[in-house]
């Protein structure tokens, strides 16, 4: 069951803003959070070996993205995405808790993503529900380990106003970010003979979440309904 434990390496994070080297206009940066209080944010992970496919995710994950959707070159983009290593579902429950403790989630228990820098981006303005391609480079934390990461993501930016606005407040980002992750550069244990035929050393990981910039009273209100319909306090 330990095998399951280098799937963890999910973690990521997050891939989503953008900061390139070449000068750019005065910027206006607004701020993106991702905490979507019904749990809707995913970060999905995949690892392949001869013997086993094994597929993981988790829905606590947390960010702050700083950008002028104007201007996704400017140095003011910065962004910081969490994710909650104790919270990783493979479909076994006893799988779950050997990932947990392989990835070191009780001395650090959430993997930490950073923006670096941006490498190439399909256009430096986003404009309303039109999808801009980004490569970028970025640090994960992740195991008592930090390495740099090239990232590949998709983003768009979803104005409120529409039907979507009922449901929950503020302007959106939506990201959908995919990087590759080394367990073995991470420490992810896989020796002997059992654990590399069930679990690859490359875990293929796609996040995807939607980061708002509703104010504060509005994201409060947003949680509070989500509390009524779940029946449960949010964290």
């Amino acid at each position: 069951m330990r095998s399951a434990s280098i799937v963890a390496a999910i973690v990521l994070c997050f891939p989503f803003a953008a900061s390139a080297q070449q000068p750019a206009p005065a910027s206006s940066a607004q701020e993106f959070r991702i905490e979507d209080a019904w749990g809707r944010d995913i970060v999905e992970f995949r690892t392949s070996a001869p013997m086993e496919e094994i597929v993981g995710t988790t829905n606590k994950v947390t960010g702050v993205l700083r950008a002028d959707p104007k201007h996704l070159a400017a140095a003011t983009t910065t962004a910081r995405v969490e994710a909650d290593l104790t919270a990783v579902k493979t479909g076994i429950e006893m799988r779950d808790g050997h990932t947990a403790k392989a990835l070191g989630a009780e001395a650090q228990p959430k993997a930490v993503f950073s923006l670096t820098r941006v490498l190439t981006a399909s256009k430096d303005a986003l404009e309303p529900n039109s999808p801009v391609d980004v490569t970028a480079e970025g640090t994960l934390s992740l195991n008592g380990v930090t390495q740099t990461l090239p990232v590949k993501a998709r983003i768009t930016l979803v104005p409120k106003g529409g039907a979507f606005s009922q449901m929950r407040p503020g302007n959106f980002v939506k990201l959908v970010a995919t990087f590759d992750v080394s367990l073995d550069a991470f420490h992810v244990e896989r020796k002997g003979a059992v654990l590399p035929l069930q679990v690859g050393d490359i875990a293929h990981v796609t996040v995807t979440a939607l980061a708002s910039d509703a104010t504060g009273e509005e994201a409060e209100n947003y949680r509070k309904s989500a509390e009524k319909y779940l029946g449960k306090a949010v964290n």
